[in-house]
C-alpha cells in the first residue's frame, strides 16, 4: 500500500471521527458521560472501522452527514438512562414529541409507536433500522413503524434532524431515526429489570448470545417485556369543572346513573328522578397506560466468503399485545314509552314517555371496554457486499418485511338497544335504571364488535455502489449510486357491526439515487480560517404506480475556519408518500337527517335556520398526491482544543412543509366558505350524483326504508390541504472533567421553537400552533459523577407551559399553562472483576423523583400538555455479561 493511500485513509478516519463528534448535536447530555470508563476498547474498534460506517444522513461510507447534525444515542448511554425499550430511550430526546412522556402506543392502540420531530406530524419522520425501511404495525396508517428492538441489540440510535429525502425518500421530510443493531459481539449478556409506581408495575427481562470467529460473526438477542395498565381514576387527576377558572363545567352528563328528559321542564337525575344533573368524570376507568407484553427477538449474522465477498442478514421479529380499557359509548335520547315495564316517569309529572341518557354500565357488567391489539412484525434483510477496485464496494440486498395487526373492539348495537327501549315486556325491554335488562337481550345489544384482522408486506430488491472517484488537494470525491425496487401491499378482513369492509391495496415503487461528497479544502490546501471545505450533493428520483414521480435534491456543506470550530448549512427537497390507507381505504357514506347536520359538524350557512338532509363521504381518495417538504437548516459546532472537555452547538432550522394530507371534517363553516374547500360541498345534487355517492362506498348508513331527498354531499374524504411553517434552534452543550476521585459531567440539550405556523388550506387564516398546545421550549440537562465502581446521574426534563384555547361561557379564550419539569436520579455499581460478580452491574433509578402532577389547564381533560402520566417510578436492575 502506497504511503499516499495510507495518508489518504488516516485523514479520512480523522476527518469522519472529528465531524461526526462535532456534529452530534441535541443529543441528551448524559449520553457521552460515561464512554470514558470503558477501557478505550468502543472508540479503538470505530476508529478501524470508520472507513467502513455508513453514517446516517449519508450513502457513502465513512463520510458524516455534511451540512446536517446528528444526534447521537450510544449503548452506554440506554445503560445509564436506564431505559428497557425503545420507546423509553426516545422519550429522554428533547426534539422528538414523544420527550418525556409515558411510552405507549399511538393511534389508541391501533398498533403503531411513532413520535414526530419538533412537533411536526409522527409520519414526517422516517424510522429505519441498520439504513432500512421498516414495516408498519397500524390498522390506520401504512407508514414505517418504529422497531421494538431488545435493549441489548441496540450498538446505538442516529438521528438526522434534518430533510433526508435525497438518501432515503418518502417519509424523511421533518428527518430520520435509525436503529443500528450491534453486530460483533463474544459471550453471553443478561438483564433484567423490575419497576413500580402508584397502581402500575413494568417488568423487563433479556439476554443476548454473541460468537466471533475470524471470518464472521452471529448475535441473538431476546427480550420480555410487560407492564401493568393506569387510568385516569388511578391517577385522580383535577375536576373537569373549569368555571372557577372562566372555563365551563366539561364533565359529562351521560353516567351510569341516567338522566331523564322530557323537553319540557328541568332534566331529573336517576335514581330517584328529582330534579338535577348527574355528572360524572369519564377520564376515571380510560386507560392513561395500557397493559401490554411484547416479545422481541432479533438475529445477526455475517461471514466472509472471502477477503472481498461478505454475506449478512438481520432479522427482527416482535410480538406485541395491548390491551386498553376503553370508555363505554354513552347512549343519548334513548326513547322509553311508558309500555316498557322499566319506564319511570318523574315524579309529578304524569309523563309518558321520556328520553334517556346513560352510560351502559350495567348492561356491560363493568365501567370499560376492553380493547384488545396483538401485532406481529416482522423485518428481515440480507445481503452481500463485494469489494470492487479502487476501494469501491458493491451492495446488493434484498428486505422483506410483514406484519399482522389483529383487533377487537366490543361494542353496542344501536339498532338492537333500541328495539329493547321499545320492549313491553321483561323479557324483552331495556332498562335504563338498573340491571332489571334480560340475558338474552343484553347479549342482542352487546353482539356488535369490531374484529379486524390486518396484513402489511413489503418487499424490496436494492443495489449500491460507492467509492471514491478521484483526488483532490482537499483529500478523496466520492460518490455513491443506487437503484431500489419496493412493493408494498395491505389488506384487511373483518367486520365491524356485522359489517364487512374488505381492503386489497398495493402498489410498487421504483427509486434511483446518487450522492457526490467533494473535499474542496482540506490537509493537502489548508491555510488560514480555512482548515477544511467540503460540499455535498444527493438527489433522488422516485417513481410510484399510484400517485406518479418525485424528485428530491439536498446540497450540504460543512466549513472547518480553525480547529475545533465548524459551520454548516443545509438545503433540501423531501416528501411524504401517502400511504396506501390514505389512499385505498374503504369509503364510506353517512346519512345525516337535517335535524342531526349540527351534530355531524355540516351546518351549511347558507341554509339559514332550515337545514337539508345531507350525505357525509369519509375514506381514502385516489386522487392524492404526495406531502411536499422544503428544509433548511445552519449550525455550529465548538470544540475548543484549550478545554478538551467542552463542547457546545447549535442548528437553525427551517420547514416549509405543503400539501399536508388531512380531512376537511370538523371545520365547521369554514368548509362551506374557503375556496379550497368549494368543490367538496355539492348542493342540491342531482340523482346520478346521489346514486354515484352511494355506489362507491361500502353498505349506505341511513335511517329509514328509502333515501330521502339528498340536498347537501359534503365529500370530506382524504386531501391535500394543509400547510405548516416552522422554525427553531437545537441545542446542546456539554462538559466533563476528569478530577483524581473521577469524572464529572454534565450539560443541556433541548429544542426552541421560534415560530409554527399552520394553515388548513392555502386560501385559510394562519393559525399559530405555538397557541394550540405545542410548547417552545424542551430540553434535558444532565449532572453526574462517577467515582471508581459508582456513577450517580441527575437528569432534569424540562418542557415550557402550553398556550392553547378553551370554552368559556361565552366563546372561547386563551390559556397558557404553567410547565411541567420533572427530575430523575440513577446510581449505577459495577460489582468486583472477580469471580460470580465478574461483569455485573446492579443500578437503582427514580424517575420523576418529587411526583410531579401534569400543569392545569381549563380544557376538556384539565392536563396542559403532553406529560408522564407514570408519576414517581422507582426500578432496580441487574446486568451481568459472562
Amino acid at each position: 500500500m502506497s504511503t499516499r493511500t495510507i495518508l489518504t485513509r488516516r485523514r479520512a478516519r480523522m476527518l469522519c471521527g472529528s465531524a461526526i463528534a462535532a456534529a452530534m448535536l441535541g443529543v441528551p447530555a448524559a449520553v457521552h458521560a460515561q464512554t470514558a470508563d470503558d477501557g478505550g476498547q468502543a472508540q479503538d474498534s470505530a476508529a478501524q472501522a470508520d472507513t467502513e460506517i455508513v453514517v446516517t444522513g449519508t450513502s457513502i461510507r465513512g463520510i458524516p452527514p455534511t451540512g446536517s447534525g446528528l444526534i447521537s444515542v450510544s449503548r452506554e448511554d440506554a445503560k445509564l438512562i436506564g431505559a428497557a425499550s425503545t420507546p423509553e430511550l426516545l422519550a429522554t430526546v428533547p426534539q422528538l414529541n414523544s420527550f418525556n412522556t409515558a411510552p405507549r402506543t399511538s393511534n389508541g392502540g391501533l398498533g403503531s409507536f411513532a413520535p414526530g420531530l419538533r412537533g411536526l406530524p409522527s409520519a414526517a419522520t422516517l424510522p429505519l433500522m441498520n439504513g432500512h425501511r421498516l414495516i408498519s404495525g397500524s390498522t390506520q396508517q401504512t407508514n414505517p413503524d418504529y422497531p421494538f428492538l431488545p435493549e441489548l441489540a441496540i450498538e446505538r440510535v442516529e438521528i438526522v434532524a434534518d430533510g433526508a429525502s435525497a438518501i432515503y425518500g418518502s417519509d424523511a421530510v421533518a428527518g430520520v431515526v435509525n436503529f443500528i443493531t450491534r453486530k460483533r459481539v463474544s459471550g453471553i449478556e443478561a438483564n433484567v429489570r423490575y419497576g413500580f409506581a402508584d397502581d402500575y408495575h413494568a417488568l423487563n427481562a433479556g439476554v443476548l448470545f454473541g460468537h466471533e470467529w475470524s471470518s464472521g460473526s452471529f448475535v441473538a438477542a431476546y427480550q420480555y417485556s410487560e407492564n401493568g395498565n393506569i387510568t385516569g381514576a388511578d391517577r385522580r387527576y383535577r375536576s373537569l369543572d373549569f368555571r372557577a377558572a372562566g372555563g365551563i363545567d366539561t364533565r359529562s352528563a351521560v353516567c351510569p346513573d341516567a338522566n331523564v328528559n322530557l323537553f319540557t321542564g328541568p332534566i331529573y337525575a336517576a335514581p330517584g328522578l328529582a330534579p338535577g344533573l348527574n355528572t360524572c368524570d369519564p377520564r376515571g376507568p380510560v386507560d392513561l397506560v395500557p397493559e401490554n407484553r411484547t416479545h422481541s427477538l432479533f438475529v445477526s449474522a455475517r461471514q466472509d466468503l472471502s477477503s472481498s465477498v461478505t454475506l449478512w442478514g438481520d432479522l427482527l421479529y416482535s410480538d406485541r399485545k395491548d390491551v386498553v380499557q376503553a370508555a363505554l359509548p354513552g347512549q343519548t335520547f334513548v326513547l322509553i314509552t311508558a309500555t316498557n315495564p322499566f319506564f319511570r316517569a318523574p315524579p309529578g309529572t304524569g309523563a309518558l314517555f321520556e328520553f334517556v341518557d346513560f352510560r351502559p354500565d350495567n348492561l356491560v357488567g363493568a365501567d370499560h371496554f376492553d380493547q384488545t391489539y396483538r401485532v406481529r412484525t416482522g423485518n428481515a434483510t440480507a445481503g452481500i457486499d463485494v469489494k470492487l477496485p479502487g476501494d469501491f464496494k458493491a451492495s446488493l440486498y434484498g428486505t422483506f418485511n410483514w406484519s399482522r395487526n389483529d383487533t377487537f373492539q366490543p361494542g353496542i348495537d344501536t339498532t338492537a338497544l333500541t328495539a329493547a327501549a321499545a320492549g313491553t315486556t321483561t323479557a324483552t325491554a331495556l332498562d335504563p335504571f338498573g340491571s332489571g335488562t334480560s340475558p338474552t337481550v343484553v347479549a342482542a345489544i352487546l353482539d356488535n364488535p369490531t374484529d379486524f384482522t390486518n396484513h402489511q408486506r413489503t418487499r424490496i430488491g436494492a443495489v449500491k455502489v460507492d467509492g471514491p472517484l478521484a483526488d483532490l488537494p482537499g483529500g478523496e470525491v466520492k460518490v455513491a449510486l443506487g437503484a431500489e425496487y419496493r412493493r408494498e401491499t395491505y389488506d384487511q378482513r373483518g367486520s365491524s357491526g356485522g359489517v364487512g369492509f374488505p381492503e386489497d391495496l398495493k402498489r410498487s415503487v421504483q427509486s434511483l439515487y446518487g450522492e457526490l461528497f467533494v473535499p474542496i479544502v482540506g490537509e493537502g490546501n489548508a491555510s488560514p480560517m480555512l482548515r477544511s471545505l467540503a460540499l455535498s450533493l444527493s438527489g433522488r428520483y422516485d417513481h410510484y404506480s399510484d400517485f406518479g414521480s418525485t424528485t428530491n435534491p439536498k446540497v450540504g456543506i460543512t466549513w472547518e475556519p480553525v480547529d475545533g470550530l465548524n459551520f454548516r448549512g443545509s438545503y433540501g427537497r423531501s416528501f411524504r408518500a401517502p400511504g396506501l390507507r390514505d389512499l385505498g381505504s374503504t369509503v364510506g357514506s353517512y346519512y345525516a337527517a337535517a335535524a342531526l347536520v349540527d351534530a355531524f359538524g355540516a351546518r351549511d350557512p347558507l341554509r339559514g335556520a332550515a337545514q337539508v338532509n345531507t350525505m357525509l363521504l369519509y375514506g381514502g381518495n385516489q386522487n392524492l398526491k404526495p406531502e411536499k417538504a422544503r428544509t433548511f437548516s445552519l449550525g455550529v459546532d465548538f470544540r475548543p482544543g484549550f478545554a478538551p472537555g467542552f463542547s457546545a452547538g447549535a442548528t437553525f432550522y427551517d420547514i416549509k412543509y405543503n400539501d399536508v394530507i388531512g380531512t376537511p371534517s370538523g371545520l365547521g363553516a369554514l368548509l362551506f366558505t374557503d375556496p379550497t374547500f368549494a368543490s367538496l360541498v355539492i348542493r342540491d345534487p342531482t340523482a346520478a350524483q346521489v346514486a354515484a355517492a352511494i355506489t362507491d362506498t361500502v353498505p349506505f348508513f341511513y335511517t329509514f326504508s328509502a333515501v330521502p331527498t339528498i340536498e347537501n354531499i359534503l365529500d370530506l374524504r382524504q386531501g391535500n390541504f394543509g400547510i405548516r411553517k416552522t422554525n427553531g434552534i437545537d441545542f446542546d452543550v456539554r462538559y466533563r472533567h476528569t478530577a483524581g476521585f473521577g469524572t464529572i459531567f454534565g450539560g443541556v440539550a433541548g429544542n426552541y421553537i421560534l415560530k409554527y405556523r399552520t394553515q388548513l388550506s392555502p386560501t385559510s387564516a394562519v393559525g399559530d400552533s405555538l397557541e394550540a398546545g405545542i410548547p417552545r421550549t424542551t430540553l434535558r440537562t444532565t449532572l453526574g459523577v462517577t467515582a471508581g465502581p459508582v456513577t450517580l446521574v441527575n437528569f432534569v426534563n424540562h418542557r415550557s407551559g402550553v398556550t392553547a384555547s378553551f370554552a368559556t361561557p361565552t366563546g372561547s379564550g386563551l390559556y397558557h399553562s404553567k410547565g411541567y419539569t420533572t427530575v430523575d436520579l440513577r446510581l449505577s455499581l459495577r460489582l468486583p472483576d472477580t469471580g460470580f460478580a465478574r461483569g455485573t452491574e446492579i443500578a437503582l433509578q427514580i424517575n420523576d423523583l418529587f411526583d410531579k402532577k401534569p400543569p392545569f389547564f381549563p380544557g376538556t381533560d384539565g392536563i396542559g400538555g403532553a406529560y408522564n402520566a407514570i408519576g414517581r417510578y422507582a426500578a432496580m436492575s441487574l446486568r451481568t455479561a459472562f
